[in-house]
């Protein structure tokens, strides 16, 4: 009986013909079986699984002859002056190996991509006379001073304002 070794090393569970595996171990006489397993790419015996590395074609010299849908351009392929945070080194390796990689966004991605718009001064004030109402970017310290010169000068409803959130207060108080 032969000894079957998988290309997946450790692998349990069934293979082809019914065969099944345990620890990247199985065995059979079946000669088609053999056959086909080292055409496969399994180890036979005392010969070791065929591994593969498997290489990644440089899309720039992949030519396809059918087009479906529109055109798409890949920055990292075609880059051109006006990108935005081009990958590195776009355009002088291979756009899907490790040498091109993109830099990422400032602060992880967490910050807008264009800068937030001024205040023109009706946002910030309730009214001409009234207290100054705080920016979304205040504290929810800032936007509770505010909230209680808005309310009823009554414990129970200044108490109520001291346990909401700030989004809270912001949808009941910022307009």
């Amino acid at each position: 009986m032969a000894r079957i070794t998988t290309p997946v090393p450790d692998y349990s569970g069934p293979g082809p013909a019914g065969l099944m595996f345990q620890d990247g171990e199985g065995h059979s006489e079946d000669p088609a079986v053999l056959e086909y397993c080292r055409a496969a790419g399994y180890g036979i015996d005392d010969e070791p699984p065929a591994r593969k590395q498997l290489q990644v074609p440089d899309p720039r010299e992949v030519t396809a002859t059918v087009h479906v849908g529109a055109p798409a351009r890949d920055a990292a392929v075609d880059p051109r002056a006006g990108d935005f945070r081009p990958p590195v080194n776009a355009g002088d390796a291979n756009p899907h190996g490790p040498e091109v990689y993109a830099q990422g966004l400032p602060g992880g991605g967490h910050q807008p991509l264009a800068p937030a718009a001024e205040p023109t001064g009706e946002e910030e004030k309730s009214g001409d006379d009234g207290p100054k109402k705080p920016t979304q970017a205040a504290s929810v310290a800032e936007w509770r001073a505010y909230a209680l010169t808005q309310v009823d000068n009554d414990p129970a409803v200044h108490a109520e304002v001291e346990k909401k959130t700030k989004a809270e207060l912001i949808k009941q108080y910022g307009g």
